[in-house]
């Protein structure tokens, strides 16, 4: 079963630590009434979009609406690149309407209870426009911002969290994220400044979240010897702020078998 497959269950306590101090979860099965219908704009969507549109100034905006809802409302939202920024920015919104379930010994911090999802896009992707809908799209250009919707209702469906150096592999054997790569899960990382997250007029803090496709082997290497090693490893070989499919594989020659 892989990342966009049947995804309604609920997260348990870790079954174990990795070596790198990561808590692996499993999931089970859980009944589809325990939330009802969403509201039909994320609550913080006005906040979050003139949020971006300051931090990315004089761009074209459109977004992927969501026409069918459970748990939350996702939202894709596209900045178009500019000369002086060749690149897109493609973010969600609706993800930060609930809090996600945190551990238990996290359960009163309030400033990791809620984010949003962001990624960098080359400016030769052809993304659409906002009258369009994922049908008209091939998966090649539309793959990416089906896993953005899909982590961002990750949290919510699985009663679980996502934070810096969460890693989510694509099923158990890593399949690849979409054809024409090996890539087969996706680490989520963070930014400082005005990518960290902000703080919305009610005072609820939400984190912004990097979404980096990556390999078998770099997400292991993470689970092994945490985020702050395979960060080095990405900045020491200048890793692309835009999803590059045909990247090299940073950690390709590590093969230990983890539990």
């Amino acid at each position: 079963m892989g990342l966009l497959d049947k995804f309604k269950k609920t997260a348990q306590k870790p079954e174990s630590v990795s070596e790198g101090g990561s808590a692996i979860y499993r999931y089970e099965d859980k009944e589809d009434d325990e939330l009802g219908p969403p509201a039909s704009e994320p609550v913080y969507l006005r906040e979050i979009t003139e949020y971006f549109s300051s931090v990315f100034q004089d761009r074209e905006e459109y977004v992927f609406h969501e026409i069918i809802s459970d748990f939350v409302h996702i939202d894709v939202h596209i900045l178009r690149p500019t000369e002086e920024q060749n690149f897109y920015f493609v973010y969600t919104t609706g993800m930060s309407d609930l809090p996600m379930t945190m551990p238990e010994e996290l359960s009163d911090r309030e400033d990791l209870k809620y984010a949003e999802l962001y990624t960098f896009m080359p400016s030769n992707w052809n993304p659409g426009s906002g009258a369009q809908v994922s049908s008209d799209l091939p998966e090649s250009e539309y793959w990416i911002i089906n896993i953005l919707k899909y982590l961002a209702r990750f949290p919510h469906a699985y009663n679980t969290w996502f934070a810096y150096g969460h890693t989510i592999p694509n099923g158990p054997d890593y399949a690849p994220l979409t054809p024409g790569t090996s890539m087969g899960g996706i680490v989520l990382s963070q930014f400082g400044g005005k990518l960290e997250g902000f703080t919305t007029k009610d005072g609820t803090k939400i984190n912004f979240l990097y979404v980096i496709p990556a390999y078998k082997e770099e997400i292991e290497y993470k689970l092994k010897y945490g985020m702050e090693e395979l960060d080095k490893i990405y900045t020491e070989n200048d890793i692309t702020l835009t999803v590059d499919l045909h990247r090299p594989n940073y950690c390709k020659d590590f093969h230990e078998q983890l539990d």
